[in-house]
């Protein structure tokens, strides 16, 4: 909440006042050991899960909300929320005048989840898969 960003800043300005500049501390690797991390984020939950061996990093994999939220069905068949919001929307446009063009809705739909998302949108239509490389990035960037 943006309660808890104000008393964070203030918790790091306190921290910076006093001369404490640390961003992190010395710690050890183990061995062997497996770890598992996950923090919830405004877009959904992030997960980080490795393993070690002989002091060394042997897996690493990293689940982002964008990953869980473009999910495809699961194993009921159910939509993920991303396919479900692009349900029934066209992905094409046809228009003699560009003065008719309305523009995409999917783009908006799965912009509304990630804002990224979209700039390079792949779907199965059943058969071939349409792919669309966007121009123009709600980001800014080109």
């Amino acid at each position: 909440t943006l309660l808890q960003v104000r008393l964070d800043a203030r918790r790091g300005l306190a921290l910076l006042e006093r001369g404490e500049r640390s961003l992190w501390a010395p710690s050890s690797v183990p061995e062997d050991g497996i770890g598992a991390g996950f923090w919830e984020a405004s877009r959904g939950a992030l997960g980080h899960w490795l393993t070690i061996e002989g002091g060394r990093v042997r897996n690493y994999q990293i689940i982002t909300p964008s990953t869980w939220n473009a999910s495809p069905r699961d194993r009921w068949g159910r939509p993920g929320p991303y396919e479900e919001a692009a349900l029934n929307t066209p992905i094409l446009e046809e228009v003699r005048d560009p003065a008719e063009f309305h523009g995409l809705d999917l783009m908006r739909a799965v912009r509304s989840f990630d804002p990224c998302m979209p700039c390079a949108v792949h779907m199965d239509t059943g058969g071939r898969v349409v792919s669309r490389d966007v121009v123009s990035c709600a980001c800014g960037e080109e």
